[in-house]
């Protein structure tokens, strides 16, 4: 009988490891790439004010008309470099995604405490409802949980929410199917964030334009030790790769660190 692969864990980070991340999401929060320093279409700040700002407004008045536009949706997805949805035989579906978001999320977050493994839960009903129904679906194209994961992170802040992504669920040794290793990936990175205790002395960046009671309350959360994690993991398993000036930044502040 065959033995069944192992899971590869998310590692403790040196200290170094966890720097290069962060000034990582650095540059993402300022919208800069942090592969080759230039400018992206849109930030970190952006995205997350627009998306959180949106959500809690639903939260707040969920017949309100200020719902999470298509635009904001395909500009995620730039961002993300998932492009790929667009390719797939199942088509996306916005207005029913959006339509989700505004309801069943809403309605589920509110009840979040009596739902167990709330994160999982909310990313798979969401990744069903951004595909258009059709009678006889693709084995991995009826869910899209990369996309439904990252318009969560951005939307949800004060909840557990990953980045997930095929690319790193296949370095971790997952499933191939993404509803299927959601489950496994999202269980990987919280004990990963945990084990990471160097995450904790990371502070979300000062915003630009983000309203200041919106940055208070996401400044409560763990969303940019989340943010660190997510990039740290994709730096490890050389997805991406951050650019030489920030590596050598980062040795020259824990240089400067070790002879204080």
């Amino acid at each position: 009988m065959a033995k069944r692969r192992q899971f590869k864990v998310v590692p403790k980070f040196s200290d170094f490891n966890l720097l290069v991340a962060e000034l990582c999401a650095i540059d993402l929060w300022n919208g800069i790439n942090f592969e080759n320093g230039k400018k992206r279409e849109i930030s970190d700040e952006e995205l997350l004010s627009d998306f959180a700002s949106k959500f809690y407004k639903l939260v707040k008045n969920s017949s309100s008309k200020n719902l999470i536009a298509e635009v904001l949706i395909r500009r995620l997805i730039r961002a993300a470099k998932i492009k790929a949805l667009f390719r797939s035989k199942n088509p996306l579906d916005f207005k029913r995604g959006i339509r989700c978001i505004a309801k069943n999320t809403v309605k589920f977050y509110k009840n979040r405490s009596q739902t167990t493994n709330f994160e999982t839960q909310a990313i798979l009903e969401l990744g069903e409802h951004f595909v258009k129904p059709i009678k006889n679906p693709t084995r991995n194209g009826n869910f899209r949980v990369a996309l439904a994961s990252r318009i969560l992170f951005f939307a949800i802040p004060n909840m557990q929410f990953f980045n997930f992504s095929n690319i790193l669920a296949e370095k971790m040794l997952f499933q191939k199917r993404p509803q299927a290793s959601i489950y496994f990936f999202n269980e990987s990175l919280k004990k990963g964030l945990k084990n990471n205790i160097g995450l904790n002395k990371m502070k979300l960046p000062p915003p630009s334009f983000m309203k200041p009671a919106l940055y208070k309350k996401i400044y409560k959360t763990k969303w940019w030790q989340r943010r660190v994690l997510d990039l740290a993991l994709l730096l490890y398993f050389k997805v991406f790769n951050a650019r030489n000036e920030l590596k050598k930044k980062a040795s020259q502040i824990l240089l400067r660190k070790t002879k204080k």
